[in-house]
């Protein structure tokens, strides 16, 4: 049976949280004092410990994703439970957990049999209410969390929620075509970048980074890149084409770049999201048979798996601990490219 307790014990007797609202788009952000929300029977609370930014925030944030302002962004929360609908199994207050932003999925259509909940027309994102990875509390679905393996910190593990099973979704979609040992490019290594090489070098591949940014490049050999080269200063010529190329950064520039790293018959993981249409050679594209493979994030299973396996390779993100009361110079900072690997929000310092 499905442990219950009460929100006002577990927050001393407060009935309110601190989140931090942005107000219109691209304007301030301002902590406000809300209530705290109550689960229904198919909910997890959960007091956050720490969240961490996410280029998909910045988007949210510009208003490219639709969400409607004021709204509290934040994907990648990492926290405990402190309360249990009276339907949930397989949770229990007590537990360190991380979950993506999806709730309320029918558990019935064609997506949610298939394992695949996030894309279940019926969701509610949590981006689009006034508690999110950047409140005090928030409600998960047991259908888009997981336990974190205890070896991995709080402050390492918020990152891989979505730059984390993003990257290790991407990398898995490669070794479904490609086996270890072979080479890869990943183009673009900043927050997912990173650690999609480190994802890359445990499963054998031999990677070649690219990057605008050379302290991004540096990171990436750190993470096991053979190869690290700014893509501002290659030549077509100097090109090495890989049966696969990952494309993480969501400029056009690195998609064509991508499509023309691609050997023959060869996939373009499509990871990055351009803030406008791409234009492709679709001659080019049809006479070489390269095919733009898009990926989102990846499933509930797919999460757990990247915990796991960070936990047994030790992958960890490169980080940056901040109060939550910064939020807004982490937004102003990765909206300039001045953001190397993750920057982790903690709400208890």
């Amino acid at each position: 049976m499905a442990t219950t307790t009460t929100t006002a014990k577990q927050n001393g007797g407060a009935k309110t949280m601190k989140s931090q609202i942005v107000t219109e788009h691209n304007g301030p952000i301002e902590s406000r004092e809300i209530p705290i929300p109550v689960p229904n029977a198919n909910e997890l609370l959960v007091k956050l410990t720490a969240s961490s930014l996410c280029m998909s925030d910045i988007a949210a944030y510009a208003g490219h994703l639709g969400q409607r302002a004021p709204v509290c962004l934040g994907h990648e929360p990492v926290g405990v439970v402190v309360e249990t609908g009276s339907g949930v199994v397989g949770f229990k207050v007590g537990d360190k957990v991380g979950f993506m932003p999806f709730r309320g999925m029918c558990h019935d259509c064609e997506e949610c049999l298939s394992n695949q909940h996030r894309f279940c027309d019926k969701k509610h994102e949590g981006m689009t209410q006034l508690y999110g990875g950047f409140s005090e509390y928030a409600l998960a679905d047991p259908f888009s969390t997981v336990k974190i393996p205890e070896s991995i910190s709080d402050d390492l593990a918020a990152p891989l929620l979505c730059a984390g099973v993003t990257a290790y979704n991407a990398i898995k979609t490669v070794a479904k075509q490609q086996p270890g040992g072979t080479p890869l490019n990943i183009i673009g290594v900043g927050g997912v970048g990173h650690v999609a090489v480190a994802y890359a070098k445990a499963m054998g591949y031999r990677v070649t980074a690219f990057d605008i940014a050379d302290d991004k490049l540096e990171l990436a050999k750190e993470y096991g890149a053979e190869n690290a080269i700014n893509s501002m200063k290659l030549a077509d010529s100097d090109i090495v084409k890989t049966q696969t190329t990952v494309v993480i950064s969501g400029a056009a520039p690195a998609y064509a770049l991508g499509v023309k790293a691609t050997k023959k018959h060869g996939r373009v993981i499509a990871v990055g999201v351009p803030h406008g249409p791409l234009t492709f050679d679709m001659l080019d594209l049809i006479l070489r048979e390269v095919s733009i493979v898009p990926i989102c994030q990846g499933s509930k299973e797919d999460l757990d798996a990247c915990l796991k396996m960070a936990a047994l390779y030790k992958i960890k993100p490169t980080i940056s601990v901040k109060k939550i009361d910064q939020l807004e110079d982490g937004f102003k900072a990765m909206m300039k490219g001045e953001v190397t690997g993750r920057w982790v929000y903690r709400f208890d310092n």
